[in-house]
């Protein structure tokens, strides 16, 4: 998994980071200002990466790489 997050492009990283937060496509569409098409194609590319399927899963694997280890 690791190697996949990391293959991540910055805004990949930033649509997974908004859609840890619990924004929709269109209000992550008007966060970064661009098209609700663009934003399903960066998930598109996003779940294919990491093997996701749902924005829960994907939400739970941004939860975990941002919790610090111990």
């Amino acid at each position: 998994m690791a190697s996949a997050a990391t293959s991540l492009t910055p805004t990949e990283e930033h649509v997974v980071a908004l859609v840890a937060e619990g924004l929709t496509n269109p209000q992550i569409a008007e966060r970064l200002l661009m098209g609700r098409a663009t934003v399903k194609t960066h998930l598109e590319h996003i779940f294919t990466k990491l093997d996701v399927r749902l924005r829960a899963e994907l939400a739970a694997q941004a939860s975990r790489r941002a919790a610090p280890s111990a």
